[in-house]
């Protein structure tokens, strides 16, 4: 009878242990596809699908819309997580500037901010924050 029970009190801790590593490891995870707005110098909607490659290396796309101008879509050309940290890195479809994203992952919602610079002299052209939910 003790045997059984402490045997039923390992498979619960194991189970308990597992069940709260995985929750936390999918709060942090990334990859899915997320829909979301952007605000600063100008404004839109977007939606990025970010993915994980059997290596584990972190890629993505965005398609973009602004509330001015013509949309696009794009891949990133790097993007790397660090906890529930990422920074993300993307071109115009011009070449002519690079945008940054600095974001949180907080479970089902992605929080940050954004700088796009010239890539001829490097000046800050753009900023604002940004927040998406997973789809």
């Amino acid at each position: 009878m003790r045997k059984t029970i402490f045997v039923s009190l390992i498979v619960l801790m194991f189970g308990i242990g597992s069940f709260a590593y995985a929750q936390s490891k999918s709060e942090n995870d990334p990859t899915g596809t997320w829909s979301g707005t952007w605000t600063g110098d100008s404004n839109g909607k977007f939606e990025m699908t970010i993915t994980k490659d059997a290596n584990g290396k972190l890629s993505a796309t965005l398609t973009a819309k602004p509330d001015q101008g013509d949309g696009f879509t794009g891949p990133f050309k790097s993007v790397e997580a660090n906890g529930n940290k990422l920074t993300m890195k993307f071109e115009d479809p011009g070449g002519e500037s690079e945008a940054t994203l600095e974001a949180v992952v907080e479970g089902s919602s992605l929080k940050g901010s954004y700088s796009i610079r010239a890539k001829a002299n490097g000046e800050e052209a753009e900023k604002g924050t940004f927040t998406a939910s997973r789809k």
